[in-house]
């Protein structure tokens, strides 16, 4: 098993709930996991937060580069509302291990979305398309939406 490192902010899936018990903000729930993937640990890691149908979250970090869960979560229910992860090395796309998850997933999840520094990328149930923004503080830099024909490529 590879390993998880070690945990600085021992609150961190608290910190993450709080936001999101809030519901009047989204990108503020975005951004704590975002923090969280850079400031949680021993160094920048992959979090994952999966939002089931009760509204139920199940969190887990991994390494750098890769985030699992190491059983599978106990009480989630279908369909699974967002899948949420980070990279924390700051690029939002969905790589060819992203894309398996989703294609897996597909038939019982309504979205994903994958974080990176100012970035998020957003596949959704039932369409052919995936959405790109980039943001500063200001708000939107830039958005685009692509065609999912890159799913393979990492």
């Amino acid at each position: 098993m590879m390993s998880k490192g070690l945990v600085m902010t021992g609150d961190w899936k608290e910190q993450i709930s709080v936001e999101y018990a809030k519901l009047d903000n989204f990108e503020a729930f975005l951004a704590k996991i975002w923090e969280m993937s850079l400031t949680a640990f021993d160094q920048p890691r992959e979090v994952q937060v999966v939002i089931d149908a009760d509204e139920k979250l199940f969190m887990t970090h991994g390494n750098p580069g890769l985030v699992w869960f190491d059983s599978p979560p106990a009480g989630m229910k279908i369909p699974v509302k967002c899948w949420i992860h980070t990279h924390p090395f700051g690029h939002a796309y969905f790589s060819s291990t992203d894309w398996a998850t989703i294609n897996t997933w597909k038939p019982i999840m309504n979205c994903a979305i994958v974080l990176g520094e100012n970035q998020r990328m957003t596949w959704t149930q039932n369409s052919d398309f995936t959405h790109y923004e980039r943001w500063d503080y200001n708000g939107i830099d830039e958005a685009q939406t692509t065609l999912d024909e890159y799913e393979g490529e990492e």
